[in-house]
């Protein structure tokens, strides 16, 4: 029985590697970042504020303060941002949150308290 199991457990590993290897493109050996237009600085622009200020028109229960400015695709903004649940005593996180033209695109929740904890 253990025999049999580890020739399937063999043939299951030899299969994922052929599998792994057939498939490789450019676009998969690039940076998932690649496409992304990466800034200078983080410093957010009057035009990405504007952006930014008519994305989150109407956005409540939530108070998101840009921080900074990670970067550009396809015209969606990518901005770092400071969250804070509005109700009293609320702690603040951070978030990404992904805004273009046509409106919010995406928001990212950061909590740092579970990946802050040192693993043993």
């Amino acid at each position: 029985m253990a025999k049999i199991f580890k020739n399937v457990l063999f043939l299951i590993v030899m299969i994922l590697v052929l599998l792994s290897g057939c498939n490789k493109s450019t676009a998969a050996q690039e940076s998932p970042d690649a496409d992304w237009n990466l800034p200078e600085t983080i410093e957010i622009s009057d035009d990405i504020t504007a952006v930014f200020n008519k994305a989150m028109e109407g956005l409540t229960g939530v108070d998101y303060e840009p921080l900074g400015y990670l970067g550009e695709k396809d015209g969606v903004y990518c901005i770092l941002c400071r969250a804070t649940v509005v109700y009293p005593d609320a702690k603040p996180y951070y978030a990404l949150v992904y805004v273009g033209n046509d409106g919010v695109h995406n928001i990212w929740d950061i909590w740092m308290g579970a990946h802050s904890e040192k693993k043993e």
